[in-house]
């Protein structure tokens, strides 16, 4: 069906990473502009953790964590002294998304080395998947180039965020910075079954939890828009 992933095969007599690969360099030079959208979005991301009670900590996590929405919503609820388990709580809720991508992965991924499928699951997030999901051939290997750029990119801008301290926090749209950020990413995805049903799932819940605090609101639209684009993924 045109909404599901097709399995697809890297050639046997090439292996899956190598610097100066043609998909993978296609696969970097994608990711290239993107980053541009993710500057504002990593410099907030990068004061927020400057501003923490413990900036060293809150750095490392750029890795460990790996997702700007989610990595504020953890700072966040730490900032409001909810606990570790609160942040963790809320953390996966705002990142529970990526399983609908990993599912839509998965045939693709299914005959790889079980090192390569570790790999792709650690570059996985919104932008890398959104490049690379439809290229009809090298999609391994395009992945690869894609996810690696913004996997050294992204800390590189949440660094660079936390040395120029609370600039950006000064801007009037600051606040919605992260929104347009993944809004970007998922316009271009709308046509897409799973994607049209978890924005969609999402948009709704968010309206229905508008009065609830700001983070119930997006622990529960989070859930309910992960959840939607796996159940619209097996339908298709």
């Amino acid at each position: 069906m045109p909404d599901t992933l097709p399995t697809r095969r890297p050639s046997p007599s090439r292996p899956l990473w190598r610097p100066l690969d043609p998909d993978v360099r296609a696969g970097a030079r994608a990711m290239a502009p993107m980053l541009v959208a993710y500057a504002p979005f990593g410099l907030l991301v990068g004061a927020a953790v400057a501003a923490s009670a413990n900036p060293l900590a809150a750095w490392l996590s750029t890795w460990t964590i790996y997702g700007g929405a989610a990595h504020l919503a953890v700072l966040d609820v730490l900032a409001h002294g909810s606990g570790w388990i609160a942040a963790a709580t809320v953390g996966l809720l705002v990142n529970a998304r990526l399983t609908a991508y990993a599912t839509a992965m998965a045939p693709a991924w299914r005959s790889a080395p079980l090192r390569h499928r570790v790999v792709a699951a650690l570059l996985l997030t919104d932008a890398p998947w959104a490049l690379a999901h439809n290229r009809p051939s090298g999609y391994r290997r395009f992945y690869l180039g894609a996810g690696l750029t913004l996997f050294f990119a992204w800390p590189a801008l949440v660094t660079l965020g936390m040395l120029t301290g609370d600039l950006l926090g000064t801007v009037p749209v600051a606040d919605l910075l992260p929104a347009l950020t993944l809004g970007a990413l998922v316009v271009g995805q709308l046509r897409h079954r799973p994607a049209a049903f978890a924005v969609t799932a999402a948009s709704v819940s968010a309206v229905a939890t508008a009065p609830l605090s700001s983070g119930t609101s997006l622990m529960v639209a989070a859930a309910v828009g992960a959840t939607a684009g796996v159940l619209g993924e097996r339908a298709s």
